[in-house]
């Protein structure tokens, strides 16, 4: 008898892949999901704005930086695969915790809540395609070389010069405008993203929630002005 309940207990088994699939298209397991995707294109943006600021060195240093990063297919290529696998997650995950979201409740609340914090949290998915759409012409410019102004030299050592392609990107009013906009929003994605993110790990709590939020808009507002200062050095001449 509890052979054959133990016999039934197996043929009626979820499989593995299948009890994986069910928990990440749960409530916790999209929150998990896209808190995980959004640390990995967080730690994204920390290591290219490192290698951004290089800009403000000079030629002979930002050459090199890029010239390292395409030198080094290992470290591109995973970089490049986690943003292919991230980026689609990410999104998706954020649309359906969303729209569980608005499932569980249906009705608005009363009164609006105008505050810049429940602006950036209920714009989310509309700043997140806008910061799609920016990070798809950021790859075609700079990296596919496919748009916006290309270098007409190269660099001494044969490799193409990405310094003066940055510059001569920038120095157009509409490339360094569209920059300054995408990374606006970005600014205003973070400042709730990164909050949210620990939310969703379980990793905030009564003492840590007013810290983590003013800590989210400090890091997503800062870093986006780190991004911005470079179109606008550019632009005016600080750096040439």
């Amino acid at each position: 008898m509890a052979e054959a309940t133990e016999l039934r207990r197996e043929a009626t088994a979820e499989p593995l892949f299948g009890s994986w699939l069910n928990f990440a298209m749960g409530s916790v397991g999209s929150k998990m999901l896209m808190a995980i995707t959004g640390i990995f294109l967080w730690v994204f943006l920390c290591g290219h704005l490192a290698g951004n600021l290089l800009l403000y060195v000079g030629r002979d240093t930002f050459n090199n930086y890029a010239a390292t990063l395409h030198h080094t297919p290992l470290l591109l290529w995973s970089v490049r695969i986690g943003m292919i696998v991230s980026l689609p997650v990410h999104f998706i995950t954020s649309i359906r915790t969303t729209m569980m979201n608005k499932a569980a409740r249906p009705v608005d609340y009363a009164y609006a809540n105008n505050a810049p914090a429940r602006t950036a949290a209920t714009t989310m998915i509309l700043s997140g395609l806008v910061i799609v759409a920016f990070f798809c012409y950021h790859l075609a410019h700079f990296t596919l070389r496919v748009t916006g102004p290309q270098p007409g030299a190269l660099t001494a050592a044969g490799e193409n010069d990405a310094f003066s392609m940055v510059l001569a990107g920038f120095a157009n009013p509409l490339i360094a405008g569209f920059y300054i906009l995408g990374v606006g929003l970005l600014a205003m994605h973070l400042s709730h993203g990164l909050y949210s993110m620990f939310q969703h790990l379980g990793l905030a709590g009564k003492r840590w929630t007013p810290w983590l939020k003013n800590a989210s808009l400090v890091v997503g507002y800062g870093m986006c002005a780190a991004f911005a200062s470079l179109p606008l050095a550019v632009f005016m001449g600080v750096v040439k």
